[in-house]
C-alpha cells in the first residue's frame, strides 16, 4: 500500500491533493480526533483553501502545545501530513502558473500589449 506521503507526491492536480487530504482526515478515529487540540481538529475539507487553513491551525496549535506522549505524536503526525499537503498544493499551483506563462509566450496574441 502506498503511503499518504507517496499519494501526495503522486497527485497530479490540486483536486487530487484535496481528495487525499479528505481521505486522510476521514481515516482519523473519533478517539484520535478528540486527542487533538480543539483548534486543530479537521473539519470538512472541500477545497485547497480548507487544506491550507487547517495546515495553519495545526502549525499554530503545535507551536503552543504542552501535549506529550501519544497526544503529541498524533499532533506531529497530522501536522506533518497537512504541511506536506499544503506544500504539494503550492507546487501544483506554481506548475499551473508556469504552464500559463509558457502558453502566453508561445502565443503572441495572448501577450498583453501596453497602451500607448
Amino acid at each position: 500500500m502506498i503511503s499518504w506521503y507517496g499519494q501526495l507526491e503522486s497527485a497530479g492536480s490540486i483536486a487530487a491533493v484535496v481528495a487525499i487530504a479528505r481521505d486522510y482526515g476521514a481515516m482519523l478515529s473519533p478517539e484520535e480526533i478528540v486527542m487533538l487540540p480543539p483548534g486543530a481538529r479537521p473539519g470538512r475539507i472541500r477545497d485547497e483553501a480548507d487544506v491550507t487553513e487547517l495546515h495553519g491551525r495545526l502549525v499554530e496549535e503545535y507551536r503552543k502545545t504542552r501535549a506529550s506522549g501519544a497526544e503529541l505524536a498524533l499532533l506531529q503526525r497530522v501536522t506533518g501530513f497537512f504541511v506536506r499537503a499544503s506544500v504539494r498544493i503550492a507546487e501544483l499551483a506554481g506548475a499551473c502558473e508556469d504552464d500559463e506563462d509558457a502558453a502566453k509566450s508561445a502565443d503572441p496574441q495572448k501577450v498583453a500589449t501596453p497602451d500607448r
